[in-house]
């Protein structure tokens, strides 16, 4: 396994399954076959699989409309709120779908560069360390079985979910293009999260690798060598500001998805819990519909600690990296290249100091979580004030109308005076 496909070997399923649902228009390749490109063909394949995926889902839902008895067995057994927030799910997954698509694009460019770059890095660091063993196998096996299992279930939690909510047998062809599509569509959305996590979690482990280097050669006590080991904390130094650009163009290319990715992620789960708290509060009998929403909610919930805890972890790493470089001049107090060399990073640093973020400016960190689940929880209070409100207006006026009706017994039989 050569360095230079070390980024690739790690996570080309997770990109094979990017390029498979039509989210990207290159294919990823190692660097024997030409490395990371476009073509012709992958963006035709690319505007297929997106065609497939909204216009099943828009035409599926059409068919079971047009259909007496399909829209009957699908939504007849269906509350008005509940039928809205499916209309909502099934128009906020395609909506953020093409979001996703169209933010990838309009980045292609700075993707690619950056794909390109996360492969040379350890490559660049292998010819000034080359006894650096790369444990490429145990992060292999850590996205791709990931990948497999959060992917099982999310694509059985949506095949379940529609199956069950049709409650039809007729139309099986219309009933298996919306669960395909509806599953390609909300699959692909958290595909793009645990892509944006595979990246920072490589940034992480490198910037941990600079640490342990760094603490190595600062011990050298040795005058024979002390050049060549100034001349590798040199190198470090240079390669801890190349992780800092890599953050910049992950947060240029991820930036807005992710931003979307948890939007969606808190409309959702703001929708199914007031749904599953109408259901509790009502006392209604559990069926498995509410099964597979909770189960839904579980998936999301997942995917945004996982996010925001990836991002604390990666701001961490990079905390302690940039302090440990900062403190050059103090391991080698009468160098005057450490002296020199840390006053310059010093600045470089007071102007670089880039986190993981979402969208443009927040930052990606555990504070993430609580700020999610706080509007999540103040939505949901607001919506059971509501509903007990309704509830209670609808007794109200029951009562009120048992007050004002007056019985007067019953009816003798009609008679007929002559």
């Amino acid at each position: 396994m050569n360095p230079d496909d070390g980024f690739l070997y790690c996570y080309r399923y997770l990109y094979g399954l990017m390029f498979f649902w039509g989210l990207i228009t290159f294919q990823p390749r190692s660097s024997r076959k030409g490395g990371v490109r476009s073509t012709r063909l992958t963006v035709s394949y690319a505007l297929l699989a997106r065609l497939f995926g909204v216009a099943g889902l828009i035409t599926s839902v059409s068919v079971k409309l047009k259909d007496p008895q399909m829209a009957s067995a699908m939504f007849s057994h269906l509350t008005p709120l509940v039928k809205v927030i499916f209309s909502w799910e099934c128009l906020s997954c395609s909506i953020t779908y093409v979001e996703y698509c169209l933010s990838l694009d309009m980045q292609r460019k700075r993707h690619l560069e950056l794909l390109d770059s996360l492969q040379e890095f350890d490559r660049l660091v292998s010819e000034q360390f080359p006894l650096v063993k790369w444990n490429y196998q145990r992060t292999r096996m850590k996205y791709f079985y990931g990948t497999m299992i959060v992917g099982f279930c999310f694509t059985s939690f949506s095949l379940s979910l529609i199956f069950d909510t049709v409650r039809c047998n007729c139309g099986l062809p219309s009933t298996l293009l919306m669960a395909f599509s509806y599953t390609i569509l909300t699959s692909s959305l958290g595909l793009v999260g645990f892509v944006h996590i595979g990246i920072m979690d490589f940034l992480r482990l490198r910037l941990r690798l600079i640490q342990a280097l760094l603490q190595q050669l600062y011990q050298f006590k040795g005058p024979d060598t002390e050049k060549d080991i100034h001349q590798r904390i040199g190198h470090l130094f240079r390669m801890s500001k190349r992780c800092c650009d890599l953050l910049k163009g992950l947060n240029s290319v991820f930036g807005f998805a992710a931003a979307a990715g948890l939007f969606y992620d808190f409309t959702i789960m703001t929708c199914f819990v007031y749904v599953i708290c109408q259901k509790l509060l009502s006392r209604e009998p559990w069926d498995l519909e509410y099964t597979f929403m909770v189960l839904h909610v579980s998936i999301h919930t997942y995917k945004v600690i996982i996010t925001s805890s990836y991002g604390y972890l990666l701001q961490r790493e990079k905390n302690n990296c940039m302090h440990l470089l900062g403190n050059y001049s103090k391991y080698f107090p009468n160098n005057e290249v450490a002296a020199r060399q840390t006053e310059d990073f010093q600045h470089w640093r007071m102007h670089n100091r880039d986190s993981a973020v979402v969208g443009s400016t927040i930052p990606l960190s555990v504070s993430t979580i609580y700020l999610i689940y706080n509007g999540m929880a103040n939505y949901v209070i607001i919506l059971v004030q509501l509903l007990f409100q309704q509830q209670q207006q609808t007794k109200d006026r029951s009562t009120s109308l048992a007050r004002n009706v007056e019985i007067v017994g019953p009816i003798g039989p009609i008679t007929h005076l002559e």
